[in-house]
């Protein structure tokens, strides 16, 4: 069966090393830590991967995330 919306993340090895603690400390796959880090991270910061536009649109909330 073949996998749907995969991804292939790289982190140096100082940086895995920390993850792969936090995943044991945790009881929670690397993977799930990596979703549940970028969904806090978007949801705090709604408009750090926007472009700026001539509008001045600031948003309170993050489009892409379910509510």
């Amino acid at each position: 069966m073949a996998v749907q919306n995969r991804i292939s993340v790289s982190f140096p090895d100082q940086e895995f090393d920390v993850l792969e603690r936090l995943s044991a400390q945790t009881q929670k796959s690397k993977a799930e830590l990596i979703r549940t880090i970028v969904t806090e991270f978007l949801r705090e910061n709604p408009n750090r991967f926007r472009l700026p536009t001539s509008l001045g649109i600031t948003r309170e909330k993050n489009l892409v995330l379910p509510e």
